[in-house]
C-alpha cells in the first residue's frame, strides 16, 4: 500500500494506530488498494498479501475514516475523560475560556461529534450526567486495575461513579483483591470508604460481609459512608448529613420513609446497612411502619450481616455493636 500510495509505511502506521489524522487522499489511497486486491488492477506488490486479512483491515480502516471524520478516535476519548474529570472534580462544568490550549482542539472535535455541548454562555458539558459518571469509573478502575490506589485517594467517589466500577471490578479477582485491602489497610479515611463503596456494590453475599465487618470496626470510614448515604437518600447537603451522621442533628421529617425503603437497595449491601444504623440513631426503628419495612426486607435479604443487622434492628439492638450476638 505505501508503494502504491509512495508514501513510508510508519506513516500509514500512524493513520491506522490512531496517531494522525485521516485525510481524503488517504481514504482514496485504501479505495484504490482495496480494488488492486480484488483484481481490478493487478499489481504484484499484493503477491504476498493475504487478500481475507487486507481487505478486512483495509475496508475497517476506510469504513472507519469515512465515519469518524479527520480527527482519531482515542484523542477524542482521552480528551472526554480528562473533561469528565475537571468537572466532577471543580463541581461544576467549566467555561471554554478555562480549558487548556492544548484541549480545545479534541473539545471541538466532541462538540461536533455531540458528545458533549457547548453553551451558548460557553458551558462545555456533558449532555447527561451518567456520562460524567461513566469517564470517571474508567478512569478510577483504570487505576485499580494498574494496582495504584492514587485516583481512589483523591476524592470520594459518588454512588453512581461507584456502579459504574462495579461493572469492571466484577470481572477483575486481581481489583477485587486490591480493593479488599485497601478497605481495611488504606492510608486515608477517603481511600478506605471508596474501596468498600465499590465492594459494596458487587453482587456476592461473602463480598457484602466483609465490607459490613470492615465499616463496624473503622469508625472514620464509617462516619463517611452514614454520611453519603444521608446526604444521597435523605437529599442533604454534606455538612448536614455528617452532623446526622454523628448524631447531632435532627432528621427531615420524611427520613424514616425513606431510609426504610433504602433498605430494599439491591445495588448497594453497605447503604442497606447504613440505613439500619441512621433508624437506630435517630430513634426511629421502633416505629411500627419501619418495622414492617424491616420485616419486609429480611424476605429478600442475601447477606448474613445485614440479617443479623434487620434483627438487631426488630430487638431495638444497636446494629453497630451488635454480631453474632456478641460485641465486635
Amino acid at each position: 500500500m505505501a508503494a502504491i500510495g509512495e508514501v513510508s509505511a510508519s506513516h500509514l502506521s500512524r493513520i491506522e494506530n490512531g496517531e494522525r489524522a485521516v485525510s481524503p487522499a488517504t481514504v482514496a489511497l485504501y479505495q484504490r488498494a482495496v480494488n488492486e486486491a480484488l483484481g481490478e488492477a493487478a499489481s504484484p506488490t499484493f503477491s504476498a498479501v493475504r487478500r481475507k486479512d487486507f481487505l478486512a483491515l483495509a475496508g475497517a480502516t476506510v469504513a472507519g475514516a469515512v465515519a469518524a471524520g479527520p480527527a482519531t478516535g482515542p484523542d477524542a476519548d482521552e480528551c472526554a475523560d480528562w473533561l469528565a474529570w475537571e468537572t466532577w472534580t471543580a463541581g461544576r462544568d467549566l467555561h471554554e475560556t478555562e480549558i487548556p490550549a492544548d484541549r480545545r482542539p479534541g473539545l471541538s472535535l466532541l462538540v461536533r461529534r455531540r458528545r458533549v455541548v457547548r453553551t451558548a454562555a460557553g458551558l462545555i458539558r456533558f449532555p447527561h450526567p451518567g456520562l460524567v459518571d461513566f469517564h470517571i469509573g474508567r478512569r478510577v478502575f483504570d487505576g485499580v486495575a494498574a494496582g495504584s490506589s492514587a485516583t481512589l485517594e483523591t476524592a470520594q467517589t459518588t454512588h453512581a461513579t461507584d456502579l459504574v466500577i462495579r461493572e469492571f471490578v466484577e470481572h477483575d479477582p486481581r481489583a477485587v483483591a486490591a480493593l479488599n485491602r485497601w478497605m481495611t489497610d488504606g492510608g486515608t479515611d477517603v481511600l478506605r470508604v471508596n474501596a468498600a463503596g465499590i465492594l459494596a456494590k458487587v453482587a456476592a453475599p461473602d463480598i457484602a460481609d466483609r465490607v459490613i465487618a470492615a465499616l463496624r470496626v473503622d469508625s472514620a470510614a464509617r462516619t463517611l459512608y452514614l454520611t453519603a448515604v444521608a446526604s444521597r437518600v435523605l437529599a442533604m447537603p454534606w455538612d448536614a448529613a455528617t452532623k446526622l451522621a454523628s448524631g447531632t442533628q435532627a432528621p427531615p421529617h420524611d427520613s424514616a420513609t425513606r431510609l426504610s425503603g433504602e433498605l430494599r437497595n439491591p445495588r448497594d449491601a453497605a447503604a442497606r446497612w447504613c440505613s439500619a444504623v441512621l433508624l437506630h440513631q435517630t430513634g426511629e426503628a421502633a416505629a411500627e411502619p419501619v418495622k414492617a419495612a424491616v420485616a419486609d426486607a429480611l424476605r429478600t435479604e442475601a447477606s448474613p450481616e445485614n440479617l443479623r443487622t434487620m434483627a438487631a434492628l426488630l430487638a431495638g439492638a444497636d446494629p453497630i455493636t451488635t454480631t453474632n450476638g456478641r460485641r465486635p
